[in-house]
């Protein structure tokens, strides 16, 4: 029973077995259209939803509007790049401690209306949502975080 054909038949075997059962197990691709699917999943109205030339070094890019929302998702090849542009999004240090201790205030500059904003990333994509609702800034994050 230990001869290499017996071996060889038993490994062949399961490949056979697992060879349908495999892609399965693979996480199904990002996609522009999975986000779109899973924002009509969660009951997002998707609006002018359109590609447009790729900006923040990505590879592919599409712009839509959800209610009052205006929502980019960007497609990137590199893992590097997604990673620097979603570090950009988050405010720098030197702007939180300004705002923190009231500098600008007390120089006289005027304050910046800030737009709220959210920002997620999901496999190599990385979704912008940026309205003054942030309940449905929220709503977009989170189906777009759970496709």
């Amino acid at each position: 029973m230990n001869s290499p054909l017996v071996k060889v038949f038993t490994a062949l075997v399961v490949i056979l077995l697992l060879v349908p059962v495999v892609p399965h197990l693979l996480p199904k691709p990002k996609t522009f259209a999975r986000a779109k699917a899973a924002f009509e999943k969660a009951g997002l109205d998707i609006a002018d939803y359109r590609e447009v030339t790729p900006g923040l070094e990505a590879v592919a890019q599409v712009s839509m509007t959800i209610g009052d929302a205006s929502v980019d998702i960007y497609q990137y090849g590199d893992e590097g790049k997604i990673v620097r542009n979603l570090e950009y999004q988050k405010k720098d240090a030197g702007t939180a401690i300004v705002e923190a201790w009231g500098l600008a205030d007390a120089l006289g500059a005027a304050k910046p209306k800030e737009v709220p904003q959210r920002t997620a990333r999901k496999g190599m994509l990385m979704l912008i949502a940026t309205g003054e609702d942030t309940a449905l800034l929220d709503r977009i994050r989170d189906a777009f975080r759970g496709m």
